[in-house]
């Protein structure tokens, strides 16, 4: 089991954090107050580099096969 590594709070364009308020109840939130999913960031955060270079090429597999399949080949 890997260690638990410290999330870092991620910021938004422009520089502001996701939640304007530090409370237990926003420490865990699921979107953020622009509507971000929050879940997911904190899951791929928690990956390693190379677990998230293998979320992208499994991505890119699936949506190139969605296209052929679109598209009858």
């Amino acid at each position: 089991m890997k260690p638990k590594q410290k999330t870092m709070r991620p910021k938004l364009a422009g520089g502001r954090k996701v939640s304007s308020s530090s409370g237990p109840r926003n420490k865990n939130r699921a979107y953020s107050e622009d509507g971000v999913d929050m879940t997911l960031i904190r899951w791929m955060l928690s990956l390693t580099p190379a677990e998230r270079l293998q979320v992208a090429q499994q991505s890119a597999r699936s949506t190139q096969e969605m296209r052929n399949a679109v598209r009858g080949r």
